[in-house]
């Protein structure tokens, strides 16, 4: 890091944070900005920081799945497997579990969209705490690593999100006598599980990298490919969840909230209060840390 850049990095310590949040906020903004009934941006808001606190408490739960460790010998199958089942497994059920016991209780889910921008609050929340941990955890590539987890980790998370989102809305939507347990039991783990996958196989190349098994140039443009492709995927499908929510979208109130309140909400401003209110949270995060490994 050069000795400008290290110095305002010392005078505004709080460009890290914002270098971690903007993107997420952004895409959030984005996304939200395309529903036509504007959801209320308190729940908003508290769901993309039940996302990040998600990821904060993830981050102490290691889950370890019996068998993966004794794959010593086939370091390949051994590493997929950690990052599907011991990696994205856990995080895409904390996503889901905000969207189902949290979410449901502020909205009707009763139009895709609903789906799609909780989705995207949830994972895109998860996402900024990750950021903020790896941006702290490297100050001095840290404008670097901000980059790249914008244009590829952001919208993966926020992907991924809307999936497992669109399944709960498909769960909760429509005739309730004809969705019956079972069958919201089934969409949640559909959802769920196209989620891991994806997310398993973005993280897969990563760690192994990580892991240095394999070293040659050659196999490190392809893993990098693998993952670039299936953040490419992911952001398809999920920009296709937006196409056909927003086509069957009809400009009517729900079951929780009065439309036309939120028609002209001022989001821009939102992601902006929203941004200044992470930052606050921040020391708190910092000192829960601190307090939980001391």
């Amino acid at each position: 890091m050069d000795l400008f850049a290290k110095d305002i990095f010392a005078a505004f310590p709080s460009v890290l944070g914002a270098a971690a949040i903007a993107p997420s906020m952004l895409v959030l903004w984005t996304i939200a900005s395309m529903d036509n009934r504007r959801e209320p941006a308190r729940v908003v808001l508290a769901t993309f920081l039940l996302g990040a606190g998600s990821a904060f408490l993830i981050s102490y739960l290691h889950i370890s799945v019996p068998g993966i460790s004794i794959l010593a010998n086939w370091p390949v199958v051994q590493t997929y497997l950690h990052a599907t089942f011991e990696v994205a497994a856990p995080e895409e059920a904390m996503k889901l579990i905000v969207l189902v016991f949290f979410c449901s209780r502020y909205i009707a889910y009763d139009h895709p969209m609903e789906g799609v921008v909780y989705g995207a609050a949830i994972g895109l929340g998860f996402a900024a705490y990750e950021n903020l941990f790896y941006l702290a955890n490297n100050p001095d590539y840290w404008m670097t690593i901000a980059l790249m987890r914008g244009l590829f980790t952001v919208p993966v998370h926020g992907a991924l999100g809307i999936i497992i989102g669109i399944y709960v809305t498909g769960a909760r939507f429509g005739d309730r006598r004809r969705h019956s347990h079972g069958f919201r039991i089934r969409s949640y783990f559909i959802g769920w599980g196209i989620a891991t996958v994806l997310h398993g196989l973005f993280d897969f190349p990563l760690l192994l990298l990580q892991r240095q098994v394999l070293g040659q140039s050659d196999n490190v443009v392809l893993l990098l490919a693998i993952g670039i492709i299936v953040a490419g995927v992911a952001s398809v499908v999920a920009a296709h969840i937006i196409y056909r929510a927003r086509r069957s979208q009809a400009i009517s109130p729900n079951s929780f909230t009065t439309g036309h309140r939120f028609q002209n909400h001022p989001w821009h401003l939102t992601s902006f209060i929203g941004i200044i209110i992470f930052l606050i949270a921040l020391p708190v995060f910092g000192w829960t840390r601190q307090f939980i490994i001391s």
